[in-house]
């Protein structure tokens, strides 16, 4: 196929001419064609023929480190038996290319995140651990910042999967001391590389995963240049890089429908999903093809099952055991750390109302078997009974409230993680049972770090994210203070009257009490202010105080019970060894009882 001139826009609104074959054209690569210059193989699919091939994929699991592993992704294809439908497509965790081609012995094979190949389960297409549709389709992300270290690394697995997906969107510090991830976000020239480079010398498709810029249009110009680079699918994520932690707020559907409608191949939007009605609502609001979810799959896997099904959010213990089950029926190795995240993330509704459980969880000892898991989730299932017998077999889900964009739930079925303080609402008067966010602040967003974009025109159901307020909110009446350590985006900080943090607003009211600035905030280092701050900080020290002293006792419990639970282990591994060596020594005498019986008749 011959090269076409491409007009680009680069980062600075600058056109360029680029020589680039036509990305919404089959193109073979190196290995696909013959010395006399005739395909010997059929030609790669693109675009919207790549996406119609591998069924039309809308519900999209994300690329998460150490959390979509092998178990997890069949878990989301099939979260609930037998085999009820769940995401269509899934991403592996993120690979570093320079670190998967330098690992040295069996690639994954001890459940180290790396993409296992001595084994034959992922990317298999055929059934695996009981589930029909296997690890297919699937696409494998990597992160690289050199386009021959990634060739290298993504030729290994090009036969393992669909596509190859390169993430340029991880806002995460090890991310810029790496220099990938959302941060080459400026290196458009880097980029256009590392796309055209596969996408040129793999037999499968490239796809890319970015953050939007502050500037819509400057991030439709990004968007573009990585389609004319070669990616077949583009997943926007609807955040900026600084957006990330105690920054995280709303994502921005307006970026991502402006980013859909001027790319012509297929586009997955990502943020803003907690449950399955914003699924359905992101598809219909940005026009995407598909809606891609991270934290909403990994509280609730069986997110996109439809809204009104019996079982939209199902009991965390089912799907807690269905997940061992399918760890325990693989051959791939699954990493205890994963295994641990998974399970605080599906029952933390439950952890949140009884630390000795947490603390049970985590101190299992994985490398002794799921038995120990399966015991707490048991736990957990008996001490949810009496509160799912009271709401009656014939519960549903209540509608999501419009005023919130939350629906309260028991604590016994899957939910998504709520960013605000919770507080209790009545359900069969079981309120300490049941977790509802607290509403957002009414005030404007005028000045904020990271506002709500768009608001007037977002989604009711936007997920709101942490309260934040501006910097010269955060300090006011503490002149010549700075910026405080601690952060003032808390929600403590939000209900705070000055908007500080605890240390200037405990150091504002020793002002307001006769003590010179100086004087203040030195007892303030010494700790000779405790107790002065508003209502809103000392209830929360308080709170978190009792909070450490509890979790502190529950260790202790903990550690208690499993030293209890060691020794009676040791006492019945002791008996079972006593009872093996006394059959043992019994056979022996029956044995050496007939041999003398045999010598003594045939001496007569």
């Amino acid at each position: 196929m011959s090269d076409i001139a491409v007009e680009v826009v680069n980062k600075d609104g600058v056109s360029v001419q680029r020589q680039e074959s036509s990305i919404h054209e089959a193109v073979p690569t190196s290995s696909n064609t013959a010395s006399n210059g005739e395909s010997s193989k059929p030609k790669k699919l693109g675009g919207y023929d790549f996406y119609k091939s591998i069924g039309s994929p809308k519900f999209v699991v994300a690329p998460m480190v150490d959390q979509s592993e092998l178990a997890w992704r069949l878990l989301s294809r099939a979260p609930l038996p037998p085999d009820i439908a769940g995401a269509h497509i899934c991403y592996t965790p993120m690979i570093h290319a320079k670190g998967f081609l330098e690992a040295k012995g069996e690639m994954g094979r001890n459940g180290d995140g790396q993409f296992c190949l001595t084994l034959d389960e992922e990317g298999g297409e055929g059934p695996v651990a009981g589930i029909d549709c296997g690890d297919r389709p699937l696409i494998v992300q990597f992160c690289a910042n050199d386009p021959e270290i990634l060739l290298a690394a993504a030729k290994k697995l090009e036969h393992r999967c669909d596509a190859v997906d390169i993430n340029f969107g991880c806002p995460q510090g090890i991310a810029k001391r790496g220099r990938y991830g959302s941060f080459l976000q400026d290196e458009w020239d880097l980029i256009h590389k590392l796309i055209s480079t596969l996408h040129q010398n793999l037999s499968i498709p490239v796809t890319a995963k970015f953050r939007i810029f502050p500037d819509i249009e400057k991030t439709i110009r990004y968007a573009q240049m990585m389609e004319v680079a070669g990616a077949q699918i583009l997943t926007c994520h609807g955040r900026t890089r600084e957006m990330k932690g105690q920054m995280t707020g709303y994502a921005d559907w307006e970026a991502i429908r402006a980013v859909k409608q001027a790319v012509k191949v297929p586009v997955f939007a990502n943020g803003n999903i907690l449950y399955r009605e914003d699924v359905d609502r992101c598809l219909e609001f940005t026009g995407c093809d598909g809606v891609m979810t991270a934290e909403g799959n990994l509280a609730n896997p069986a997110i996109f099952v439809p809204a009104d099904h019996p079982h939209a959010h199902p009991p965390v213990t089912l799907l807690a055991h269905r997940y061992l089950d399918i760890v325990e029926s693989l051959k791939t190795p699954t990493s205890g750390s994963a295994i641990k995240s998974h399970l605080f993330r599906l029952l933390k509704p439950v952890l949140d109302t009884d630390e000795e459980l947490r603390v049970r969880i985590a101190t299992c000892r994985w490398t002794e078997g799921m038995s120990g898991f399966r015991e707490i989730i048991d736990d957990i299932a008996a001490r949810c009974q009496p509160l799912k017998e009271e709401l009656g077999e014939g519960w549903r889900p209540p509608a999501i409230d419009p005023k919130t964009g939350y629906r309260a739930l028991p604590v016994f079925v899957a939910q998504p993680q709520i960013r605000a303080k919770p507080v209790s609402t009545e359900i069969g008067g079981h309120e300490d049972m049941v977790s509802r966010p607290a509403s957002p602040r009414p005030e404007g967003n005028d000045g904020r770090i990271f506002d709500t974009p768009n608001i007037a025109t977002a989604p009711a159901s936007s997920i709101p994210g942490t309260i934040l307020v501006s910097r010269h909110e955060r300090h006011a009446g503490v002149p010549g203070s700075v910026p405080c350590v601690q952060g003032c985006g808390g929600i403590a900080a939000s209900r705070c009257p000055t908007r500080a943090c605890i240390t200037h607003c405990r150091i504002l009211r020793a002002v307001e009490s006769g003590y010179t600035k100086e004087e203040a905030e030195q007892m303030g280092k010494s700790g000779k202010l405790v107790g002065m701050g508003c209502e809103a900080h000392e209830d929360k020290e308080r709170a978190r105080k009792e909070r450490d002293q509890r979790k502190r006792k529950g260790r202790e419990m903990a550690k208690e019970q499993n030293k209890e639970r060691r020794i009676e282990k040791k006492k019945q591994t002791h008996k079972t060894r006593q009872a093996a060596a006394q059959e043992a020594r019994e056979k022996e005498k029956l044995k050496i009882t007939d041999e003398e019986s045999e010598f003594a008749l045939g001496q007569s």
